[in-house]
């Protein structure tokens, strides 16, 4: 946990300076405090790690209003209900989000920090890519609305990952508990999109009339379940922890 105010200044019983020089004043026999420039030192460490933590927690409050903007209008469109499993998956996705903003929002408070202003935040340097899964003449924008939501959640595990690490390296396990909460989330959602994916893809194409094999979308998601179990990644993990 991050060293809190009270024990920046520390008493150290049965210790005696070896001088009552100003940097180490006697208080009273047997008892002294640390010098105020150890506290000054102390003071600023603990700062420094205060502000990382609100730079990744704000960073991390501000993609997740970005990108909830377009799970908002899929969730409302009727068009991603039409495909198995995009309409519900959507919704989930949604959910998953507001729970992380409000979650965000709390600990924000609690380090005292305020929220990154998504304008000028690097979030806003995607909005241009996030804005095509709202584009509502798309003729097939349900499989590509998808996509884009797999690559906005692919850059929230990026971002809880850099969260997670920081809050473990600066001691703080509550934060590091909750972004490893909502890594756990979407990871789990990226999987069911790219699941999805294959099925929408060649239903959308089918309504609007190109002709395409449907049952072609079992072959597509073995093929990516392959490829992401063949992973260098994978197969690392998979001799570590002998789980494939």
């Amino acid at each position: 946990m991050l060293t809190t105010g009270l024990s920046l200044v520390r008493i150290l019983y049965g210790a005696k300076p070896a001088s009552q020089s100003p940097s180490n004043r006697v208080c009273a026999p047997g008892r002294w405090v640390q010098s105020e420039g150890f506290i000054e030192r102390t003071k600023r460490k603990v700062s420094d790690e205060q502000r990382s933590l609100q730079a990744y927690v704000s960073d991390m409050l501000a993609l997740e209003r970005h990108i909830r903007i377009p799970f908002e209008t899929q969730a409302k469109d009727d068009d991603f209900s039409k495909y198995p499993q995009s309409g519900a998956l959507v919704q989930q996705i949604l959910d998953q989000s507001k729970r992380h903003i409000g979650a965000l929002e709390a600990e924000l408070n609690q380090l005292g920090g305020n929220a990154a202003d998504p304008v000028k935040s690097a979030v806003s340097q995607f909005e241009g890519f996030f804005a095509g899964a709202i584009d509502m003449i798309r003729k097939t924008k349900v499989s590509k609305g998808l996509r884009d939501d797999y690559t906005a959640l692919a850059l929230c595990t990026a971002g809880y990952t850099l969260l997670q690490t920081t809050a473990v390296a600066l001691g703080n396990s509550t934060v590091a508990k909750l972004a490893q909460r909502h890594l756990s989330d979407y990871a789990q959602s990226v999987m069911a999109i790219g699941q999805a994916l294959p099925e929408v893809a060649l239903r959308e194409l089918s309504d609007i009339g190109v002709g395409v094999a449907t049952e072609a979308a079992t072959a597509a998601r073995q093929s990516a379940k392959e490829a992401w179990q063949s992973s260098p990644a994978t197969n690392t993990n998979a001799a570590t922890t002998g789980v494939a």
